[in-house]
């Protein structure tokens, strides 16, 4: 909708240009009402207020998005792509909060995304200055309607966060604005300036925004001349809330790192140089950051002040699996991805990493998309994800960006831009819904004739001029297969997907992807393909399961697949190809050899990850020389295995929305015990099986509608409603 149907007759307020963290305060006469609601828009990042009361526990909205145009220069150029773009708006009931008479209304601002600094590592460009836009609805017994608008009778002056940056950390300053300023007088405040209006479709924010989801107590490790330095236990997103107890115009800084040096203080390298800082005003106030979280593990204060406990935040997603095994290593497994994917979810994004670059990486999002969605509720924010891919395809070329929302970064043409299809394709299979392929199918035609356009002999060579153009990422090793190799290998994928795609939607069969299919196979092998060992690409870091994956190589090619992987005993392989040579062992069968990869303790493992004691996945193999995020989430697709495996969930060919289900538990014979869980359309799929000697005993818990059948030893049995127990004996 555009700004009057979602505002009325309200302006956006501005302030100096200057100020990224003013507060706002207005007053407004409430009088006999039966309902109020305001529809409010505060940029980039809001806090709402009414009568000294906060209005809400969301944090970090409205959540990120391309906004609005904005000049954009790549390599001194200008940004020339064509996107869409796209504002959200809350809407909260505030009849709770209001009185008979005058009320107060009051609003704390941060740049958020929106108003961010430029700096040189990011190359971010800000979309504007920060800016304010509220309508309230007041209804009163007789069913009248009055409106509230923001407008010039508005008042600013700068809050207490003097400075903000959202990957740096915050300054605060109590003694500029104090906790009284929702109270005192504001005569003496700044007016505001009215700013022109966006250029943007507005829309109610329609996914979950960040809370407080749980809070930790820390342990304190040691006093010493850099400050106080505590541990939570583990790697999580969100702040430290502390007890000022310093004199006036002191200052307490907290810093925040991933790990520990040798000499057991933070390692420099891991901070990221994430830091709060606070100048006091004598009045022992309790505080906490206001506009931005921090990736961490372990803090540092130094300064007069208590710690009184850290809080988690990210989006409010439930956990809505659960997965227990013989094994510590995929026990591990499940629980740091599920960490890592919720400290990886803040603002409607799916991030690479929650400190250092806090993108909205396509590769990164579509490669885990598949184990978010069993894990976890993941439903409306990745269903909010796939409008910003829609939103920044460039709507002359069919480019699509190597983020969501676009920030400039790294990425390639393969995997990162097929998940305009990938995405939704995966969202209509988990949850039945096709409404994202019906309004993204055009789009994802254009991706293809993109990727056409920038193929050369039929391999997929470029993505945009000054654009980096990976293949796979983040290897043990330096990067050994070639990056057409690869982007061609999602180009097929991509194409195989959309004739999936037609025929759920009912489309008339389209040659056109069979033929370029084809092409592009033909290329790959003639460019890739030795026929004298067999392999593809010399058989390195997945070569041949990237081949196989797609119908290609012979009964060798998988041979030496297996061969490779038996010998080595753990991974050489990266993002990509950590999820495909994972998922491609159960599917041909080889279930011994994917259950010691998965376990194994060897360098470049899972295992290896877990023995450092860490609690999140890294971005790097444990091994690798460098390192750099300690909370990345991209490895954690291969957990997807875990259920579809280990214990056998599996949803039956052509099924969607888990309306018939499968169950073949895989990893029987080395794991004696497993149970665990994930949450259907239909509700609650369980599977407990224990292994003695002599015999299986084996529960499934199937929800109401869905069809499932279990299937042990080759022996097959239709399963009901509720709650199915069975004893299979072991021969």
């Amino acid at each position: 909708m555009d700004q009057g149907e979602m505002f009325g007759s309200a302006k956006w307020l501005g302030f100096d240009g200057i100020t990224r963290t003013p507060v706002v305060r207005a007053s407004f006469e409430a009088g006999d009402i039966i309902s109020a609601e305001i529809t409010i828009c505060g940029l980039g990042y809001f806090e709402l207020y009414l009568n000294g009361r906060r209005v809400s526990e969301d944090l970090f909205v409205p959540v990120t998005s391309d906004y609005c145009c904005r000049d954009i220069t790549v390599n001194g150029q200008p940004f020339d792509e064509v996107f869409r773009h796209r504002c959200y708006c809350l809407n909260y009931d505030i009849r709770p909060y209001l009185k008979d008479g005058t009320n107060d209304l009051g609003v704390a601002l941060g740049p958020g995304f929106f108003a961010q600094e430029t700096w040189s590592f990011d190359g971010h460009v800000s979309f504007g200055e920060v800016r304010l836009c509220y309508r309230i609805l007041l209804t009163d017994a007789d069913g009248k309607t009055r409106e509230v608008v923001s407008g010039e009778d508005a008042r600013w002056k700068q809050g207490e966060v003097v400075s903000c940056n959202l990957f740096r950390g915050e300054k605060h300053d109590l003694n500029v604005c104090g906790e009284n300023w929702m109270t005192e007088d504001i005569s003496a405040w700044n007016k505001v300036r009215i700013l022109s209006e966006m250029e943007t479709e507005y829309q109610l924010q329609d996914c979950p925004a960040d809370r407080i989801v749980r809070t930790i107590v820390p342990i304190k490790l040691m006093e010493g001349p850099r400050g106080t330095l505590y541990d939570l236990g583990e790697n999580i997103t969100g702040w430290v809330v502390i007890k000022d107890k310093s004199k006036r115009n002191e200052t307490v800084e907290v810093r925040f790192g991933e790990m520990l040096d040798t000499r057991g203080q933070l390692e420099s390298h891991y901070t990221h140089n994430q830091k709060w800082q606070v100048v006091s005003d004598g009045t022992g106030r309790i505080i906490h950051p206001r506009f931005t979280w921090f990736g961490f593990r372990y803090f540092a204060v130094q300064g007069e002040a208590d710690v009184l406990y850290a809080a988690v935040i990210h989006t409010d997603a439930a956990v809505t699996s659960s997965f227990h095994c013989a094994s510590p290593v995929l026990n591990w497994l499940y629980g740091a991805y599920v960490r890592t994917q919720l400290n990886n979810l803040h603002g409607g994004i799916p991030s690479d990493c929650p400190h250092i670059e806090r993108r909205g990486y396509t590769g990164d999002g579509q490669l885990a998309c598949e184990a978010a969605m069993l894990a976890i509720d993941y439903k409306s924010t990745v269903r909010k994800w796939m409008r910003d891919i829609s939103d920044c395809q460039d709507e002359i070329t069919g480019h699509v960006q190597n983020t969501a929302p676009y920030t400039r970064c790294g990425g390639g043409p393969g995997g990162w831009d097929i998940a305009i299809i990938t995405v939704p394709l995966n969202y209509y299979l988990q949850y039945g819904d096709p409404q994202p392929l019906i309004e993204m199918y055009q789009g994802m035609v254009k991706y293809l004739d993109y990727l056409e356009l920038h193929s050369e002999n039929e391999l997929v060579v470029s993505d945009r001029a000054g654009e980096w153009c990976l293949g796979d990422w983040c290897t043990p090793d330096p990067i050994k297969l070639p990056p057409p190799y690869v982007n061609t290998y999602f180009k097929v994928k991509a194409l195989d997907a959309m004739t999936e795609i037609d025929i759920i939607l009912g489309k008339p069969e389209n040659l056109m992807w069979s033929i370029r299919k084809k092409a592009a196979c033909e290329a790959l092998i003639h460019n890739y393909y030795d026929p004298e060992t067999h392999d593809f690409a010399g058989n390195v870091q997945g070569a041949n399961a990237f081949a196989l994956d797609i119908g290609l190589g012979d009964h060798v090619t998988l041979e030496h697949f297996f061969e490779r992987y038996e010998e080595l005993g753990s991974y050489d392989t990266g993002i990509f190809g950590t999820e495909l040579v994972t998922r491609l062992l159960g599917e041909k069968g080889r279930y011994d050899l994917e259950y010691r990869l998965l376990t194994s303790e060897k360098p470049n493992s899972f295992g290896s990850m877990m023995r450092t004691g860490a609690t999140t996945l890294w971005e790097y193999w444990s091994d690798c020389e460098y390192q750099r995020s300690l909370d990345h989430p991209m490895f954690g697709a291969a957990s997807k295995q875990l259920f579809y495996d280990a214990l056998g969930i599996k949803q039956a060919k052509g099924s969607a929305g888990w309306r018939e289900a499968r169950i073949e538990p895989a990893f029987m014979d080395w794991l004696p015990e497993a149970r665990g869980h994930i949450t259907t359309p239909l509700g609650k799929l369980s599977v407990a099986y224990r292994k003695t000697l002599l015999k299986t005993e084996i529960s499934v818990e199937v929800p109401e509608g869905m069809k499932a059948e279990l299937t042990v030893k080759g022996k097959t049995l239709s399963l009901s409603a509720g709650l199915n127990e069975s004893v299979w004996e072991n021969n």
